[in-house]
């Protein structure tokens, strides 16, 4: 799928900065830290998680190559309390706050860039809220995985691949749901033969239609508008 940063110019910004590498399962920014600036993934994948009161992790998103963060700091200086955590073995392009933010206000090529951007975030949250609408297990589940081939979704001969290795635990903290409870739900997609795995365990749904059938195909195109060359 082809998300993040689209405007070749603000990709040579990035490119300019400095290069940063971090091992899987490193903390990128804390909750309340001011960032050392605006990153761009290379290669990898983090997840941008929050922490109740009691210390239970809610994860809000997962972001992969291409994408930048945080989004609001760069215009607002405020930072909410998140933190965003490799996932996998990453690469980031990292450049100062006022310089991202004086370029894009003088360049309209990445203003526009950065426009959609927001729009996909909003879609992302949006689709979050909904998601934890659902009071059926197995619509949720489905919610998440057709959001996260959305985002991270290859074809391939046995369905969508997503390429994204995330735990059954962080997905089931995505929504709200226990790792057992989602465990079950899987289980149940994997006997109906509408999702499965490949060899490298990274989930592949093998049965597009049925899963859109599952959440109301026309919500599935306004949410995910990117499902529909799969044929949904």
């Amino acid at each position: 799928m082809d998300h993040g940063v689209k405007s070749e110019k603000l990709k040579d910004l990035f490119h300019n900065g400095r290069q940063l590498k971090y091992s899987k399962n490193s903390t990128i920014i804390r909750a309340g830290e001011i960032p050392r600036g605006v990153y761009l993934i290379e290669s990898g994948l983090i997840k941008v998680y929050s922490l109740s009161k009691q210390g239970v992790e809610h994860v809000h998103h997962f972001f992969g190559p291409g994408e930048f963060f945080p989004i609001i700091w760069p215009f607002r200086r405020s930072t909410r309390r998140m933190y965003y955590e490799t996932l996998a073995p990453s690469v980031f392009w990292v450049v100062p706050r006022d310089t991202f933010r004086q370029f894009v206000n003088t360049n309209l090529e990445a203003m526009t860039d950065l426009l959609d951007e927001l729009i996909d975030r909003y879609h992302l949250y949006t689709g979050r809220i909904d998601n934890l609408l659902y009071s059926d297990a197995r619509e949720r589940c489905v919610h998440r995985l057709l959001s996260l081939a959305n985002s991270f979704g290859s074809k391939s001969e046995d369905g969508i691949v997503i390429n994204a290795l995330i735990t059954h635990e962080d997905l089931a903290h995505s929504i709200n749901m226990t790792r057992e409870t989602f465990g079950r739900c899987i289980g149940r997609l994997q006997q109906t033969g509408m999702l499965g795995y490949d060899p490298e365990h990274r989930f592949i749904i093998k049965d597009l239609p049925a899963f859109a059938r599952i959440i109301g195909r026309e919500e599935v195109e306004a949410l995910w508008p990117d499902l529909k060359q799969y044929g949904i």
